[in-house]
């Protein structure tokens, strides 16, 4: 199954420059753990309820999301195949994705979304395990 078959399009985004605290009371609000960071229509980072906890609130409160935001993006392709994702997720031990496509944001695909239609819930399913097995380091 195709990516852009299972995305969702409504996607809430923040800039560098938000704040922190604003930016927490919106996912708790929508009940999302994450958002794309963006500086026009580029993505530049993600910004997890994660990374406001361990690197804002645990590290005496980083005010902007530019401050505490992860500048890795690791995204895929509306064309991208169910498997692709989940094998993305696995090594990255990661539970949502950006999917972009010529630079430009389109669409957010979450482990949630690939344990929905029956083709694709053995791929969340392995996922997940792997997501989930603790790091030995």
């Amino acid at each position: 199954m195709k990516i852009k078959d299972i995305m969702s399009r409504d996607i809430v985004t923040c800039t560098p420059t938000d704040l922190i605290s604003e930016i927490a009371q919106s996912m708790r609000a929508l009940d999302i753990g994450c958002m794309p960071v963006v500086e026009g229509s580029r993505v530049i980072g993600m910004i997890t309820d994660r990374d406001i906890v361990t690197r804002s609130v645990a590290k005496n409160g980083k005010r902007h999301v530019k401050d505490v935001m992860s500048d890795e993006v690791i995204s895929v392709g509306p064309e991208s195949t169910s498997q692709e994702a989940a094998e993305i997720m696995a090594q990255h031990r990661i539970r949502r994705l950006p999917v972009i496509k010529n630079d430009q944001l389109v669409g957010f695909v979450a482990l949630a979304d690939l344990s929905v239609p029956s083709e694709t819930a053995h791929e969340a399913s392995q996922a997940l395990h792997e997501i989930s097995e603790p790091r030995h380091l």
